[in-house]
């Protein structure tokens, strides 16, 4: 798939380096997955409420694919992400993005989980101000034969901002040489984190507007709508686009990169076989997981060809 494999960064003579190293992150103990930012909740319990909490009402609020504000009775708000005819695997790949970031131990990507719901329920708890909107949504929709369809719950983040971030130019130099504004520390080391967790996924949309955001108190970036992520095939200037990303980012996560060294086809498909949708239909495909660990061995090949040149402590720069 990918077009430039690990060894474009790795030397040969560099190949024991890097096989130490990544042996040695790979063998360190990993965390379980932080509370998510802004809250004092732990991750499972968000999904929880979300995958099965009564809904209160259904409020569009997508574009290019079916988005429903769903607001629950236990005044938790969800952002459900409905299969439909346009985009029919989009709240998979939402999902499986998700589980692919606790993976790496973030705390930044909205809790996502499998969610069915019915075009009665819909009906019945529509917005009253959008009620025009009720039979677009409904053809839009790709209904099961019960009357019903998948979807991805994720969890809506209040007070979230934007703050154009999606002009680069204004935080590129962050990643590089430059120097990090007083109070953007974290900042910088989610937009650090960002560039790779996107190559690996092969989330190639995350600039097409509003995919960024800052949360309410603008010093963390928000990684949401990761529906595009894990294409087959992953076209070529979309690669193209996202490993130039990541070799203009010179500046790395430790804890990230030794989760990241840790991942492997048992580990990814164990944290995707922990959402509901396992036993009906798998999130992602053999192949998809193969184009996941390749595009892994990629970034991680170039982070330790940084690290033999300048240095770890230059390199990974970021806790």
């Amino acid at each position: 798939m990918p077009r430039i494999s690990s060894r474009a960064f790795a030397s040969f003579a560099l190949a024991a380096v890097v096989a130490v190293w990544l042996s040695s992150a790979a063998s360190a103990e990993l965390e379980p997955p932080p509370r998510f930012v802004g809250t004092e909740v732990e991750q499972d319990e968000i999904l929880e409420v979300i995958a099965s909490a009564d809904s209160r009402s259904f409020k569009p609020v997508g574009h290019s694919s079916v988005v429903l504000r769903m607001r629950t009775v236990a005044r938790v708000t969800a952002a459900l992400r409905v299969r439909s005819r346009h985009i029919q695997d989009g709240y998979q790949y939402e999902i499986a993005a998700y589980r692919i970031s606790r993976l790496l131990g973030l705390d930044n990507v909205p809790p996502a989980v499998y969610r069915r719901v019915t075009w009665k329920e819909i009906r019945q708890r529509f917005y009253e101000g959008m009620l025009d909107r009720r039979g677009a949504i409904r053809r839009a929709v790709l209904w099961d034969a019960d009357g019903s369809a998948p979807g991805a719950a994720v969890y809506w983040v209040k007070g979230m901002r934007s703050t154009g971030l999606e002009k680069q130019a204004r935080w590129q130099s962050w990643l590089q040489d430059g120097e990090i504004p007083e109070g953007k520390a974290a900042l910088a080391r989610d937009l650090s984190t960002m560039v790779v967790f996107d190559f690996v996924v092969g989330n190639w949309d995350r600039f097409s507007g509003g995919n960024l955001p800052t949360d309410a108190s603008r010093k963390r970036a928000l990684l949401r709508d990761n529906d595009r992520s894990f294409s087959i095939p992953l076209l070529e200037r979309r690669y193209d686009k996202l490993l130039a990303g990541l070799t203009r980012t010179e500046r790395f996560s430790r804890d990230l990169v030794r989760r990241l060294a840790s991942l492997d086809q048992e580990s990814i498909q164990a944290e995707l076989d922990r959402d509901p949708s396992h036993d009906a239909d798998p999130l992602l495909n053999r192949s998809q997981i193969a184009d996941v660990l390749d595009r892994r061995a990629t970034a991680l090949s170039y982070v330790a060809a940084l690290i033999e040149e300048r240095g770890e402590d230059d390199v990974l720069f970021f806790p």
